[in-house]
């Protein structure tokens, strides 16, 4: 993140985002390789299944950063704070997101040194699938190592809404992160355009 970007966002924010997209990667790698044994102890001891532990045993973790992104951006000295992640909730916001919407349709992005509608929508979205992921996550892992008795169809539809949630952070991710090379790359040719034409 560059300083003018840097200055949008409270340390706090930066943080919190930048320990919650870590962990979520590290999960989503796991997801992808791992192999969910028929209980606790047992199943085929490979990478597949330490693949798994790994994943079960590190989700608290993940889901503590993501309660703790979800208070700090809700109390009143965050930056930017909650309001800009759900933008299309505020009436004033919805016709510049709008106009964001059909600038991005002819692939010009808006400026990174301002807070735009259209970024805070991504990151709600995002927050939100993550969250969902997280909320699956953590009914199956309550039901599998811990033994809270949870019914088997909770247990069932939420690893379910796991997989699914998962997915949609699995395109969250990646539209993140080509988002950021996709600014990167305008911003160096706009510096190199500015600096052939001196």
């Amino acid at each position: 993140m560059n300083g003018k970007a840097s200055r949008k966002y409270d340390p706090g924010t930066r943080l919190l985002h930048a320990g919650l997209a870590t962990g979520v990667v590290l999960e989503l790698l796991l997801q992808a390789v791992m192999r969910v044994p028929p209980g606790v102890g047992q199943g085929v001891d490979d990478w597949h299944r330490e693949a798994f532990e790994l994943h079960s045993h590190f989700g608290p973790t993940v889901a503590l950063l993501c309660l703790l992104h979800w208070v700090w951006i809700c109390l009143p000295w965050s930056r930017p704070g909650v309001a800009y992640l759900f933008p299309w909730l505020r009436t004033d916001q919805r016709p510049v997101l709008g106009r964001e919407f059909r600038a991005l349709a002819r692939l010009e992005l808006p400026p990174q040194e301002t807070l735009s509608p259209l970024a805070g929508t991504v990151h709600g979205l995002g927050l939100l699938a993550v969250t969902a992921s997280v909320v699956g996550g953590t009914v199956s892992y309550l039901g599998y190592y811990t033994r809270v008795p949870v019914p088997n169809l909770v247990l069932h539809w939420a690893s379910l809404e796991l997989v699914v949630t998962s997915w949609l952070v699995w395109a969250f991710v990646i539209g993140h992160v080509s988002m950021a090379a996709w600014h990167r790359l305008m911003r160096r040719q706009r510096a190199s355009r500015a600096a052939s034409s001196t």
